[in-house]
């Protein structure tokens, strides 16, 4: 996808900094970019592509800031939304390190803590789960990581294997680097048949309540949490989808297009999840727009009796297809079908 212009010039500009407080300010400038989306009605996946550069771009430049300086013996990878080109104004950044054996753990955690302090002045905040390179657990030597997957492919209940490997599918560098990881992980997890059907039972489990009646109540029963309910759902399942059958993809519409007409995943309902993704985006972008451009905090969860009737039943469409999905998934599931 190709970035508007202004965008592009907004990463010059980021690239071109010269110092942490010339980051600050030029990823400040970023904001007009989102208020011409907003002016100019751009589609939300547009919008999330657009962001997700500026943010590369801005990790990339804040690791040559701090101390110690970023160097070729660190390696800095994002994952999640930032790395799959989903990422929206405001959303949290994971990072990984990937050092060589000689460099001393302790100097990169020091430095990646460097870098995340800077860019929290930048308005980009580190995961709030934890999963950032200054945490042990995400600062490993190219042989730890090795390992890591191959343990993780081969035991994914154990050590939060599925959680893992889903980081690891989603990585990708930022800094000099192939995206050497994701590499590995796509080649481990389709030597060993246990880690697949775990991540797909991961995938349909459902974790948060979704009010899909859409009913609208004088109190808080209307309240949803969109992410949970409807954006993680399927960027879980075309992340298993990708992974069984070989594509590379990072994007979820990209994953979910690769992985159509597979037997892992019917062409119809492919095409019936990249629109529900693209719906729930729009409206969760909307949602949030208001709140992140006068510097406000933000919640995930919207109240359904603030919606409009239309977006109210779109939002009953997309509840209704996901959860068909997920229930003719789980089934073939249990059929072995995916074997």
């Amino acid at each position: 996808m190709a970035l508007p212009a202004s965008v592009v010039d907004v990463c010059d500009r980021i690239a071109d900094a010269s110092d942490d407080a010339a980051l600050v300010a030029a990823v400040g400038s970023a904001r007009r970019v989102v208020v011409e989306a907003r002016r100019d009605g751009i589609p939300a996946t547009r919008l999330a592509a657009s962001w997700s550069a500026i943010a590369r771009t801005a990790i990339a430049s804040a690791t040559q800031f701090g101390v110690p300086a970023g160097g070729s013996d660190i390696t800095w990878f994002v994952s999640g939304s930032t790395a799959r080109d989903e990422a929206l104004p405001g959303s949290d950044v994971e990072s990984l390190l990937a050092i060589d054996d000689h460099t001393d753990p302790a100097t990169a955690m020091a430095h990646a803590a460097s870098v995340h302090a800077i860019l929290d002045r930048c308005r980009l905040r580190g995961d709030d789960k934890g999963a950032i390179g200054s945490r042990a657990r995400f600062c490993r030597t190219y042989t730890q990581w090795s390992e890591g997957i191959k343990a993780w492919t081969t035991a994914p209940h154990a050590d939060r294997g599925v959680v893992m490997a889903g980081l690891l599918a989603d990585s990708r560098a930022v800094t000099d680097g192939d995206d050497v990881l994701a590499l590995r992980l796509g080649d481990n997890i389709r030597k060993h048949d246990r880690a697949l059907p775990v991540m797909l039972s991961d995938a349909l489990a459902v974790r948060a309540p979704t009010s899909w009646r859409l009913r609208i109540f004088a109190g808080g029963d209307d309240v949803m949490d969109l992410k949970a309910a409807a954006i993680e759902p399927v960027v879980q399942i075309a992340r298993w989808a990708a992974l069984s059958c070989g594509s590379t993809a990072l994007r979820t519409v990209d994953r979910l297009t690769d992985a159509s007409g597979t037997k892992f995943l019917d062409a119809d309902d492919a095409k019936v999840l990249r629109e529900c993704y693209t719906i729930a985006t729009r409206i969760r972008w909307h949602h949030r727009a208001p709140a992140w451009l006068d510097k406000q905090p933000f919640r995930e969860e919207l109240t359904l009796s603030d919606l409009p009737p239309h977006d109210r039943a779109l939002l009953r469409g997309v509840g209704r297809e996901i959860n068909g999905i997920r229930r003719k998934l789980a089934y073939l599931a249990s059929t072995s079908s995916f074997g």
